[in-house]
């Protein structure tokens, strides 16, 4: 009997088997594989924007009967069945009518709605999840909805905006210390599809601006919970990051000028691409300029205005430089064809900046630059017409050359077209190419 016990403690004894790394790897699930965590609170949320309008409204019998049944899936167990204390206060003041049905619903409210609504936003605004449940409502609704529960309440529950705000200033001093180190975001692929929010490559300036938007989403949140102090800071780090923004654009602008080889042409073609971005950056960039003004002197220039400044200085220097190449090119000068559309498409892309820039604080220079743009590219238009007949009347004949300047001539009429100066100069260009053409077609023949 004794051995008998004996053995069964020492099979109740033994220690658990160890997985092995190789079983491990087969039957365990890998955490890059899990599904994606939903969205947390999603119906909290949209019964709390509910709540908010009913207890904003008249307080009736009939109004405590809607408020309970719409609280009752929320409700925990060992809270007891509210029972609404209404019937018996018939004419009573609105103000005691609200305190009445607030006393036995207030548990509910405080242990579950307004933690279910704190991870609600942090989910949506800092981690930026999304879902694809109809009837949600907005973020912005759900934020004044907290704060008005809060604010019924007599500021019991603030502990869940103050996570919110928490949570909010913490994720963009991040989000803009990242950015402005030049790393690659912590996003997904619909996220940031360029992968790299630093940098000259393509889709870098647009990344920035997604960005920006994410810190004026940021903003408006704020605002609506009531956060000063964090609002500040998230300003300044938006701030921060425009003028980084900016910087950015100007070196990939400056280097093409200074070296002018294949790898500054990518960086200074990437930012120009990318003209939308640019377009937001600048526009956020100005919005600054006018909510912050700063007096300006002899010795120190503020840091907003300087940054546009110098992204506008490089740009001129920049269309110095294309203007340069596509003028000896134009005259006939060797140029790879497709070096020459990409400098074309530079030139589009800046005078499109320079146009599309509505803003009341827009700087003069941008007038004075998009005018430059457009009498320049006239020009061109006037010398590569010129050059082109000069070719087909020249002997002995050459065609390649005569060719391959019709095709040059041919871009900078659309140029000219798309810089809307479809004047007399693209008019006189666009009869020389005809000519041309059948000239050309003639001769060979």
């Amino acid at each position: 009997m004794k051995r008998k016990e004996q053995e069964t403690r020492n099979r109740a004894a033994q220690p658990p088997r160890v997985l092995l790394p190789s079983v491990v790897s087969e039957k365990m699930p890998m955490r890059s594989g899990r599904a994606p965590v939903p969205l947390r609170g999603a119906r909290e949320a949209r019964d709390a924007v509910t709540l908010t309008r009913l207890l904003r409204g008249t307080i009736t019998p009939l109004r405590g009967d809607e408020v309970l049944a719409l609280l009752e899936p929320h409700r925990p167990r060992l809270v007891p069945k509210p029972v609404n204390p209404l019937a018996a206060m018939l004419g009573q003041p609105q103000g005691r009518l609200l305190e009445a049905l607030l006393r036995p619903t207030a548990p509910i409210i405080l242990d579950v709605l307004l933690p279910r609504l704190r991870d609600h936003l942090i989910d949506r605004v800092v981690h930026n999840k999304g879902t694809a449940e109809d009837g949600l409502p907005g973020a912005l609704e759900v934020a004044t909805a907290l704060r008005a529960l809060v604010a019924l309440l007599r500021g019991a529950g603030r502990g869940a905006v103050l996570s919110v705000v928490s949570a909010i200033e913490a994720d963009a001093r991040a989000d803009a210390d990242r950015l402005v180190r030049g790393e690659a975001p912590v996003a997904t692929a619909e996220d940031d599809p360029a992968g790299v929010a630093g940098g000259a490559t393509a889709g870098a300036m647009d990344s920035l601006a997604h960005a920006l938007l994410r810190f004026e989403a940021r903003r408006l949140m704020l605002e609506t919970l009531g956060a000063t102090v964090a609002l500040r800071d998230v300003v300044y780090q938006s701030r921060r990051l425009t003028r980084h923004a900016l910087r950015r654009a100007a070196e990939a602008m400056d280097g093409f000028g200074a070296d002018r080889g294949i790898k500054a042409l990518h960086a200074s073609l990437a930012t120009l691409a990318s003209v939308d971005g640019l377009l937001v950056v600048a526009m956020r960039n100005l919005d600054d300029q006018e909510e912050h003004r700063e007096e300006a002197n002899a010795f120190v220039e503020p840091a907003d205005r300087k940054a546009m400044n110098d992204c506008l200085s490089a740009a001129w220097r920049l269309s110095d430089t294309l203007f340069d190449l596509v003028g000896k090119a134009a005259n006939g000068g060797d140029l790879d064809e497709l070096l020459f559309e990409a400098l074309l498409r530079q030139l589009r892309s800046l005078h499109q900046f320079c146009t599309d820039l509505d803003h009341a604080g827009r700087p003069a220079v941008l007038d004075t630059l998009e005018r430059r743009l457009a009498e320049r590219s006239r020009a061109l238009a006037g010398i590569a017409g010129e050059r082109l007949v000069g070719i087909l009347l020249a002997r002995p004949a050459d065609p390649a050359k005569a060719r391959r300047l019709l095709a040059r001539g041919q871009s900078l009429a659309q140029l000219l077209y798309d810089m809307g100066q479809d004047g007399d100069e693209l008019e006189a260009l666009a009869l020389r190419l005809v000519v041309a053409r059948d000239a050309l077609n003639h001769a060979a023949t």
